[in-house]
């Protein structure tokens, strides 16, 4: 798959999309089951 072909979704989406709170969130882009991108403030994380 290529970098043009990814989606990242806002952290908002990816928690209406997975249906956890913003908490749970993090802990799982830290604990690297989600994997993310950080730009300026804003996280992005990649759609499976």
């Amino acid at each position: 798959m290529n970098k043009k072909d990814e989606i990242f979704l806002s952290s908002k989406e990816m928690m209406k999309e997975l249906k956890i709170s913003s908490c749970e969130l993090m802990h799982q882009g830290e604990n690297g089951k989600l994997e993310y991108l950080k730009k300026g403030n804003a996280y992005f994380y990649k759609k499976k």
